[in-house]
């Protein structure tokens, strides 16, 4: 096997748009409303990156189709709504896999051997594992 081009490296990093919506650069009638890795990105440590984009959409379905008959799609209002719905949970997830990262990181053996026993605790808990994933989607848990 021989490496096509040099090796890459993506540092694992928790990022997140300070604003998730507004109105398109130079417009006053053309918003935006950014969702999944476009308004945040974290670790891929738990995997749930995908499911806190899907909850994003959700979220954000569920708010236009609610909004009110004479509110146009771009009202800033509007889509305020769904950003700050989502800001809680996206901000729970993405503490949770810095923390993992951090955890997964550390030297110490003592650490590792109870980080250890706790992930394989935790994987034994299907409900809760379910909880986690639900929570990630914004879901009813």
């Amino acid at each position: 096997m021989e490496l096509s081009s040099e090796r890459a490296v993506w540092p694992l990093q928790l990022a997140r748009a300070s604003r998730w919506i507004g109105h398109l650069p130079g417009t006053a009638d053309q918003a935006f409303a950014l969702a999944g890795d476009a308004a945040h990105a974290m670790h891929p440590l738990a995997g749930q990156g995908l499911n806190v984009g899907l909850g994003d959409v959700a979220e954000l379905v569920k708010v236009v189709q609610d909004k009110e008959f004479w509110r146009p799609l771009n009202d800033l209002k509007l889509l305020r709504r769904y950003e700050r719905s989502r800001q809680a949970d996206v901000l729970a997830m993405g503490r949770l896999t810095d923390g993992l990262q951090r955890l997964f990181a550390h030297p110490h053996p003592a650490v590792q051997l109870l980080r250890n026993r706790g992930m394989q605790g935790f994987d034994q808990l299907a409900p809760l594992k379910r909880w986690v994933t639900r929570h990630a989607m914004g879901l009813p848990h």
